[in-house]
Parts: C-alpha cells; structure tokens; sequence
C-alpha cells in the first residue's frame, strides 16, 4: 500500500473517530420517548423464536394500544440484535445507534468519491453530513436508529448499482429490499435508480434500468399487505389534502433554516397550518426557476438535488402525522445525502489554499459545538421536552409530553399547569385527561382520579368510535 493510500484512510479514519467522539457522550444518556414502549417494554426483542412473527406482524403488535401503521421487521431484527450483544434496553444502546451512524458516514463517502473520483471532496464532504447538528436526533434518539440504517443500505443500493459490470447488480437490488424492510422509505429505491441514470443518460434507459427494482417493492408490499390487512398508513388524516399542500412552503422553509442555523434544535416545533395561498405560488416560482436552470448543472449536482427532493418526499405527507407533530430534524438525515454529493461537487472545484482550509476548520469546529449542544437536550425527558416547550410554547403535544415527564420523576406540582393548558387547548384529546388522571393519583385524590380517567376512557372510545365511522 502506497503512502498515498495510507494517508486517505488515515483521514478518513479521523473523521470517524471525530465522528464517534463526538456523539459518546449519548451512551449515557437515559432512553426517552418512544423508546420506553418501543424497546424497553417490549418482549419481542428479546429472544430469536420472535423473529418469524417480524415478517408477519406490526411494528407495534407487542402493545394493546398502538394501531397498526407501520411493518419494520428489519429495524425489528436489529433491535434483537443489539439486545442480543448489548443486554436489555439501556442507556448503553446508544453505542449500537452511533456505529449506526459510522456505517452510513461510510457508505456516504463510498458513493460520493466513486461518483465525483475526488478524495478531498468526497472527504470534506463526508466530514459535513457526519457532524452536522442536524443529524443529533437521529442518533441521540435510539428508535430513531432506522434512520442511519435505512440510509446507508439506500446509499450501498445506488452505489453498487453505479458500479456495476452486468446490466443489473444482484448487491444493489438486494440492498433495496433490505433498506424497504428497514423502513417504509426505503420504497424510494427504484425512483433513486432513475434519478441517477436520467442524469446520465435517457428517460427511457432510466426506467429500464429502475423497473427490476418494482419487484422488492412489490414483495415488501405483498408482505405488509398481509402483516396489516391493508396498503395505507390506516390513520386517519389530520387536515385536508390543499391545507397539506398551502402548509407545505411553511415546512420546507423551517428545514432549510435548520440546516443552515442548526442551532436550539428540538424534538418539537410550532408549524401552522398555512390558509394562504402566496407562499405556495412564491414556492412554485422558486422551483420553476431551479427547473429552468437544471440542465446546466453537472449530472451530480442534478442527482444530488433530485435525491433530496425524493427523500424528502414521504416526510411532506404531513395530513396522516400527528398533528403539532409533523417537523422532525430526522427526517433531513436521509436527504442530506443529496446535499452531501452537492458539496462534494463544489469543493472538488475549489483550490485549498490556506484561508480556505483554515475557513473550513473554522466551520467544522462551529457544526461539532453545535452538535455538542444539541445533543445535551436528549439525556432525559425532562430536558427533551423542556427544550420542546421552549422553542414551541403553543405545542400541545410537546406540553402533554413534558408534564409527563415531570409526573415519571414524582415533580407533580410542574406537570399541572402544563396539564391545565393542554386540557384547555384540547378539550377532546384522551391523553391529557389520562395524565391529569396520574397526577391525582400520584397526589393522593383517587375520587379526582377515578372522574379523570372515565373522562379520558370516554374520550378515548368516542376517538375510536369516530375514526371506525370514517
């Protein structure tokens, strides 16, 4: 091996290690939020004999109360794995969510230096989509785990297929099927294919070259089909489809901000919904003028922009999320990789002089301390959702979230303000009158409790008697 080479790997081996240091303060921190009833509690990571009930079960069939909206069974089978070599749920998990990370930093770099043939780019590159804040949810929150993994199995599909000898790669199609039983997202494989070969050659080659991935596709949609009983999400949506569409400028916007200003990141963030029709028609300018200019872009650029419009998309059906609840920084993990390539592009056709290399280091070491910061707020509930409340006061969901969290730690006298605004706010919603129930209970008054929780069984039955209706 040239000294060359051992060079290259020597640096791409430091931006790992920054990489890991970066994020190990996380193996301390507690499990939080989903991570209770989706890996603490649940029984069926805990041994191999559940693994066939993965393939034809929900993601939540362990509990009694969870619908059935999402098939994972891989993202199941890797949780059993890191119980089966970590031990039961603990603050140690995160360890497994960081090498997670490592693997889809790996696998960034794998695709961006064989497409651009630049190792300084593709390194600087890599460096940037591995430390960037942005990234701190989908590594700090353990269930948030199939993010890096859908990632890096999406970014291997297009890389072996963009290396490929025959006409069809076995590795990249089967790297698609493991990324769409990772994660529901991963469905975006075929449509990445045809990005990558419509940027260097014709429609028509492009969808020949994307239709053998239909049929993982169709396998994965046969199998959920039969784990679900049915196709969609199975919820109801939460707002009209032009609401969705009016509301969409709103969302694009406070990810682009974000990504630039990643600085107060949260779990939670006040979105409206949009009534107005001005900044969709501003929206709509913008990408008309982005289109017009397109071809003038290099075949990376134009993959990177259409990887990150693709990976965006599924993020952007925000009428069947939860309402109040529909930005999270995690969705942005998958389509930084698109942004990734684009950098890449543009610093291949830098020259690295001093200033610029000192810029860099400068810009790097403002993205770690912003990553530090960023991930102190996910050590516990506690801080999780204070910092919640704090970015987005008029959050419902982030308030019910936090007086929990206070209730958990015994600290009743701050869950019933909290408690009080989210009933006032949301009269017919079941959990905060089942919070408010815990609260009296915590507090000794069983006759206030008692009333409480038969307010929230009924809110709870006339939920569900409403969304059968529909």
């Amino acid at each position: 091996m040239s000294i060359w080479n051992m060079r290259r790997i020597f640096s791409l081996g430091v931006v790992l290690a920054l990489t890991f240091l970066l994020f190990l303060p996380t193996v301390r921190y507690a499990l939080v939020y989903d991570d209770i009833e989706q890996i603490a509690t649940n029984p069926r990571i805990t041994s191999w004999s559940y693994v066939p009930q993965y393939f034809t079960t929900h993601l939540w069939a362990h509990s009694t109360i969870e619908p059935a909206y999402y098939y994972r069974p891989l993202f199941l089978i890797w949780l059993r794995l890191v119980d089966a070599i970590l031990g039961p749920p603990a603050p140690i998990w995160h360890l497994a969510s960081i090498v997670a990370h490592l693997a889809a930093t790996i696998s960034v770099f794998l695709l961006v230096h064989r497409l651009t043939g630049c190792w300084r780019a593709s390194l600087f590159a890599t460096a940037l989509f591995s430390i960037h804040p942005i990234h701190t949810e989908a590594v700090a929150w353990v269930s948030s785990v199939s993010e890096p993994l859908l990632t890096a199995l999406l970014v291997l599909c297009v890389y072996c297929y963009a290396g490929r000898k025959p006409p069809i790669s076995v590795a990249s199609l089967l790297f698609a099927a493991l990324a769409m039983f990772t994660k529901e997202t991963g469905m975006v494989a075929p449509l990445l294919i045809l990005a990558y070969e419509w940027t260097r050659s014709t429609f028509k080659n492009a969808a020949t070259a994307a239709a053998p991935y239909l049929l993982p596709a169709l396998l994965f949609l046969a199998l959920r089909f039969n784990a679900l009983g049915r196709l969609n999400a199975a919820t109801q949506p939460n707002m009209t489809v032009s609401a969705m569409v009016l509301t969409w400028p709103r969302v694009l916007v406070a990810y682009l901000a974000h990504l630039l200003w990643p600085v107060h990141l949260s779990v939670c963030y006040d979105v409206p919904v949009e009534t107005a029709i001005w900044p969709f028609l501003v929206m709509l300018t913008i990408l008309g003028g982005l289109i017009s200019v397109a071809p003038k872009w290099s075949a990376n650029v134009r993959l990177g922009v259409a990887w990150f419009v693709i990976t965006l998309l599924p993020a952007l059906a925000i009428r069947y999320l939860l309402t109040d609840d529909y930005v999270h920084d995690r969705y942005l993990y998958l389509p930084s990789v698109g942004l990734a390539l684009i950098a890449a592009v543009w610093f291949s056709r830098l020259r690295f002089t001093p200033p610029r290399i000192v810029a860099a280091g400068v810009l790097a070491m403002a993205l770690c301390w912003g990553t530090i910061l960023d991930l102190r707020i996910w050590k516990d509930e506690i801080s999780l959702f204070s910092r919640a409340v704090e970015v987005a006061p008029g959050n419902v969901y982030a308030m019910n979230n936090l007086a929990s969290a206070y209730l958990n730690a015994h600290r009743e006298a701050e869950a019933l303000p909290l408690l009080q605004k989210v009933i006032a706010l949301r009269p017919l919603d079941h959990q905060g009158y089942y919070n408010m129930f815990r609260y009296y209970q915590q507090t000794g008054n069983y006759a206030e409790a008692e009333r409480y929780y038969n307010i929230c069984r009924q809110m709870y039955d006339a939920s569900q008697s409403a969304g059968r209706a529909r």
